[in-house]
């Protein structure tokens, strides 16, 4: 039988042979003299402060309505799903580097390459924006001195030199002489736009607050913290950083995240900005936050990475204006084609990720007399795998703590956030996966000075960390940076957006929050045996409504059958919301529940497995009063779909995740 003693009762070796010395000098009887050491060193450790293992765990309160779940961060059953990942192998030198808007030589590459900077000829290739699906690429440029200023953000260099000596690198090319070839990209002062600014009359009705946000694609709570354990740290330790245990998605993917934060709204109630829609509009219609901003007198900043799979542009139009000052979908669009001949994750001598962190700390330090709204959403590293983020841990710390030692965060709203958790890797078959796809990882960190300036903000922000909180919120706390209301601002448990300035009521529920069911990590769901008459009553009607849906593709798509069910579950939707029926106060602060509604409605949970192409399913269905409810909007593939729908693909990016082409049938039996 193993015993294990209590962290705080292992002894410290140094401690232990110091006790047992000095009292053997008094010739005390040896078991006396280890008793007491052990009483010595046991009560030395249990006063002391010693690292415990850090948990993500709820401490909401037991009697409001949503109570998250809690999930450990070392839970050893998901250790299988996480792997350490090696570091990069980018090339040793870029021959030129930027700063401050001006272009250097790397006088430690050239002397390492034994190339005299005299010998050099270098031009630049302007990248400029043509729509957000093209970029156009300038004339040449001549580089004509070290320190020139370079009067645009996106450029390419191509520089040539004669050999010194026969120096082999993998970057040289010998015919007709070394060479280098890179992208590069830095924030230009746009002093135009600044001078515009500069006339916006101040309303002194907001937050002296700049606003930065940091954002990574699929990264859950738990994910954040596993494998990105030093920038967790930093956040919580040096910058104070308040995290939102139980924030809870509204949606499937990243525009359901991000268009609620940004617009306030969610996509069905803005205009149709479709790409497969003939009429449809561009983006441009959307009430964007930064258009906000930007009339209050900020600079602002938009970055996003794989602009094959951008938020505005993989389903929508895009923008047909240049939404922001500085706009980085110009340098990936022209920069995209050389990735693939780089190292991995590489362009250059950089980690890619490095490219967007390093334009965010260009914009909030060039700018820095100027009020700023910047926004980072970065998806490479963490997209298809959640392990390959430890890459980002030390450049996103090394990001935050020179923008906290520099000064930049002390008049700064920060906001570093994910879209939803993990949704194709193999954690996501877990049911601890399914409830960290719900609660990405979300934290605010405020100035220093905050919590005194506000106290009572500052409270609530804190309370508001362990109640159920949306996108929607994080809205209201943009808008609150605009024009500040704070604490003072009137809410009800009817607002869909509560700024998280203000306390959010403890009553709030997942259907006050305008979140389905589907999507509700406040719910419990019971497991339901599969002999139960409900399930192949909710089976049949999802594979039906799937086939309805690609019916009219039929001549290409197969139509799905069941192959296996791997999961159901219920819950039923609470009792206050079945019987509240009005309020009874003018002030709409005292509930009624006398309500009782005839048709008691059950939401069941079902993951399937069809045939052909092995697809699998996970929707939420409702029954109610004999009737089946399948909405689209709470069907999520949960698998890859790679090639398989190849045959609409381009038409039809709305059946990609139902349809299996039918010229791959005969390969896939």
């Amino acid at each position: 039988m193993a015993f294990t003693l209590h962290p705080k009762m292992r002894l410290h070796p140094t401690l232990l042979f110091k006790c047992f010395v000095f009292l053997k000098r008094r010739r005390v009887y040896l078991l006396t003299a280890i008793l007491l050491c052990c009483v010595v060193a046991a009560y030395v450790l249990s006063n002391s402060e010693r690292p415990i293992p850090s948990y993500f765990t709820s401490t909401s309160e037991i009697n409001q309505e949503c109570v998250h779940p809690d999930l450990f961060q070392y839970d050893s059953a998901l250790d299988k799903f996480y792997h350490k990942v090696e570091p990069l192998k980018c090339r040793e030198h870029d021959w030129v580097y930027t700063r401050g808007g001006r272009l250097f030589y790397n006088q430690t590459a050239l002397k390492s390459l034994d190339l005299d900077q005299e010998t050099l000829r270098c031009n630049y290739y302007v990248l400029s924006r043509k729509d957000d699906f093209s970029t156009d690429v300038s004339e040449e440029k001549p580089i004509y001195r070290d320190g020139q200023v370079i009067p645009v953000d996106f450029f390419k260099v191509h520089c040539t030199a004669k050999p010194n000596t026969k120096h082999a690198s993998s970057i040289l090319s010998t015919d007709p002489g070394p060479s280098y070839s890179n992208y590069h990209a830095h924030v230009s002062k746009k002093n135009g736009e600044v001078k515009d600014i500069d006339n916006v009359k101040s309303t002194a009705t907001g937050l002296p607050l700049n606003v930065m946000i940091v954002g990574f694609d699929s990264v859950s709570q738990v994910a954040w913290q596993r494998n990105l354990p030093l920038t967790y740290r930093f956040m919580k330790e040096t910058l104070g950083s308040v995290v939102l245990r139980s924030y809870n998605i509204v949606g499937d993917g990243t525009p359901q995240a991000l268009i609620p934060i940004l617009t306030g709204r969610n996509e069905v109630e803005l205009p149709d900005v479709l790409r497969r829609h003939k009429r449809a509009k561009t983006v441009d219609v959307y009430p964007m936050i930064w258009k906000d901003f930007k009339k209050a007198g900020y600079m602002t900043l938009w970055a996003e990475d794989k602009p094959i799979i951008g938020t505005f542009q993989y389903r929508m139009n895009g923008f047909l204006q240049q939404p922001t000052d500085h706009y980085m979908r110009t340098f990936y669009l022209g920069a995209s084609g050389q990735f693939g001949k780089e190292r991995h994750m590489c362009l250059g001598n950089k980690a890619r990720h490095i490219v967007p962190l390093d334009y965010i700390h260009d914009f909030n330090t060039m700018y820095r007399d100027k009020k700023r709204f910047s926004f980072v959403f970065y998806n490479e590293a963490s997209h298809n795998d959640l392990n390959d983020l430890q890459l980002v841990d030390s450049d996103l710390t090394h990001l935050l703590r020179s923008l906290h030692d520099t000064g930049v965060l002390n008049n700064t709203l920060l906001i570093t956030m994910s879209d939803h958790g993990s949704r194709y890797s193999n954690i996501r078959s877990t049911s601890q996966g399914l409830l960290e796809e719900r609660m990405p990882f979300v934290a605010i960190t405020l100035p220093s000075w905050f919590a005194d300036v506000y106290p009572e903000e500052w409270k609530n922000l804190n309370i508001n960390s362990h109640r159920l909180t949306t996108p929607y919120d994080l809205n209201a706390v943009l808008h609150d940076v605009l024009d500040f209301k704070g604490a003072k601002a009137k809410y009800s448990v009817q607002n869909r957006s509560i700024s998280l300035f203000s306390e959010v009521p403890r009553e709030r529920s997942c259907a006050d929050a305008d979140i389905e069911p589907h999507w509700c990590a406040c719910l419990t769901w019971e497991p339901v045996e599969l002999n139960d008459p409900a399930v192949n009553i909710v089976t049949a009607a999802l594979i039906s409504f799937i086939n309805s849906l690609i019916s009219d593709e039929y001549e290409k798509c197969s139509e799905l059958s069941l192959k296996e069910i791997l999961s159901v579950t219920k819950i039923k939707p609470n009792k206050k919301l079945l019987s509240f029926s009005g309020s009874r106060d003018k002030d709409g602060r005292v509930p009624e529940f006398y309500n009782k509604p005839k048709t008691i409605a059950t939401d069941y949970r079902i993951t399937i497995e069809t045939q052909p192409g092995g697809a699998r399913f996970e929707a939420t269905i409702t029954i109610a009063d004999e009737t089946v409810k399948v909405i689209e909007e709470n069907i999520s593939r949960i698998n890859k779909y790679g090639n398989t729908s190849h045959c609409i693909y381009a038409r039809r990016d709305d059946l990609r995740k139902y349809c299996f082409c039918r010229d791959l049938v005969d390969n896939n039996e």
